[in-house]
């Protein structure tokens, strides 16, 4: 084997090994190498900046309407408290799109443009549907009254409700002029069987636990939340995940079938797309990975 082999497949070794940790580690165990000194390349996590731990308060996050805010502890919800002893849980009584924001203030958006967010979305009354979440973002209006107009606005990330998962945005495609000018950032969610801005009397009734929001300048951060979602949805769909079939392998790439239990396969494509830089598709869904796309 060529040395140049040899580094591409322990490069892309060490960025799905580094992803053993979202909940799909039977995948990574099968795909990735087992090395005990793989690397991890989710650096960006750590000098993300913090939109809300809410640790000592709500950390600036708002809300009107029929939604009321409030700290609740990992004692009483250990699975929707993420990091951390506390998250802020948001109680909804009658609201047609509950949402809360917060302003950005000083935060560089530009240098850090990929959000994530921890979520946990309660039973919703007359529903069964998911909970869609979507994030946007506001610069002040050219006007005198203080008015705020949207910037960018997410695609909607769906969660199953009574379940805990990670939403997400990458948000670096947004022009850097108008990342620069924005001076809030929402969170808004709906049951993912509407339209929210049809305008429908629909009457939103549940809670929504929320903890460890962040903005990150690594697309990791996004692609480790948007694998795990993928791959949840594949496993509640078919079954636990259980083996990998490579079927072609070389020193820039390798694709293969993800094979679950009720016999489905799902076919993946691997590649390195420059330095630190890695792309994952399966389930018409393209992960970004690494810590090069900045």
């Amino acid at each position: 084997m060529t040395s140049e082999l040899s580094s591409g497949r322990a490069s892309r070794r060490r960025v799905l090994s580094s992803l053993a940790a979202v909940g799909v580690s039977p995948l990574l165990a099968s795909v990735a190498s087992t090395s005990a000194d793989a690397e991890s390349t989710d650096s960006g996590l750590t000098d993300a900046l913090s939109l809300g731990t809410f640790e000592s308060g709500l950390d600036e996050w708002e809300t009107d309407g029929e939604v009321r805010l409030s700290r609740t502890a990992r004692t009483d919800r250990p699975v929707a408290v993420t990091e951390g002893e506390y998250g802020l849980e948001a109680s909804v009584d009658g609201e047609s799109v509950p949402a809360i924001s917060r302003p950005v203030g000083a935060f560089d958006l530009v240098a850090s443009p990929y959000f994530v967010a921890d979520v946990a979305p309660g039973r919703v009354d007359g529903t069964d549907a998911r909970v869609a979440f979507r994030f946007r973002l506001y610069r002040p209006a050219d006007s005198l009254d203080g008015d705020l107009e949207p910037v960018a606005e997410s695609d909607p990330v769906a969660v199953r409700q009574a379940t805990s998962g990670r939403v997400f945005w990458d948000a670096s495609d947004v022009d850097w002029s108008l990342l620069d000018s924005v001076s809030r950032l929402e969170l808004e969610w709906y049951p993912a069987d509407r339209d929210p801005d049809s305008g429908d009397d629909f009457a939103y009734r549940g809670g929504v636990v929320l903890d460890a929001i962040r903005a990150t300048d690594s697309a990791n951060a996004v692609g480790r939340a948007r694998l795990a979602a993928t791959f949840r949805d594949l496993q509640f769909d078919h079954g636990v995940y259980e083996r990998t079939e490579v079927s072609a392998s070389s020193d820039t790439g390798e694709e293969g079938e993800f094979v679950f239990a009720d016999g489905a396969t799902e076919s993946y494509r691997f590649e390195k797309s420059g330095d630190d830089r890695f792309r994952l598709a399966f389930a018409g869904t393209e992960v970004k990975l690494g810590g090069g796309w900045s």
